[in-house]
């Protein structure tokens, strides 16, 4: 329940910050997608998912990875504007 909000709060950021990308949002939206990948990667330590050391790292990278695909499918859904120094936007 907690892994899946943590997953879903960089997509929520990332529709908040889109209009204003180029404003300072992108560095908004880095620092709570580093954030929530660090909250995932400690999760099952906390937690105590699993009972080895082994699951609870796997369970930590498998958390990770989603993080990382959730973030960056957010970065693609909103639209959020990253190459804001050319000129043309």
């Amino acid at each position: 329940m907690v892994g899946a909000a943590i997953i879903a709060a960089p997509m929520a950021v990332a529709f908040a910050v889109a209009p204003r990308a180029c404003a300072g949002g992108l560095e908004v939206y880095a620092v709570a997608g580093g954030v929530a990948l660090l909250a995932l990667a400690g999760l099952p330590f906390v937690a105590r998912i699993g009972r080895t050391m082994a699951r609870r790292l796997g369970a930590s990278l498998g958390l990770v990875a989603l993080g990382v695909a959730t973030w960056l499918a957010g970065l693609l859904l909103a639209n959020v504007r990253f190459i804001c120094g050319l000129g043309y936007l």
